[in-house]
């Protein structure tokens, strides 16, 4: 180190330094953000088909038997529908034989890979 080290060598000493330090933790942010906006997309897919596959099911059953099934329980296993209940809660209600039941699908919590 130069003594007589001036303000702006001294400046441009400590920017060399600091900068790749920087510039890898800009990366590293890129690439967290892109991951989570990746896994709030795919929990979000996964809600929709979850809750298009209940209905498309309710409805196959009212067209082959004339009755809306029941209860989920039921719809579940007629059309071996699965879901993982740490992640989504599955609301079914029907609404008399002949009306479509009331199907709402929510996600649960963000630690199980939901979107809170």
């Amino acid at each position: 180190m130069d003594i007589f080290e001036t303000d702006r060598a001294r400046i441009k000493r400590r920017l060399q330094t600091f900068l790749p330090i920087l510039l890898l933790a800009a990366v590293c942010l890129i690439f967290y953000l892109g991951i989570t906006g990746a896994g709030r997309e795919t929990v979000t897919k996964e809600q929709t088909t979850l809750k298009r596959a209940l209905e498309q099911g309710a409805i196959h059953t009212y067209a082959l038997t004339g009755n809306y099934p029941q209860n989920l329980e039921e719809l579940l296993t007629d059309y071996k529908i699965s879901y993982d209940p740490d992640k989504f809660v599955v609301e079914y209600v029907p609404n008399g034989s002949n009306l479509l039941p009331s199907i709402s699908v929510l996600v649960l919590s963000q630690q199980k890979g939901g979107l809170s």
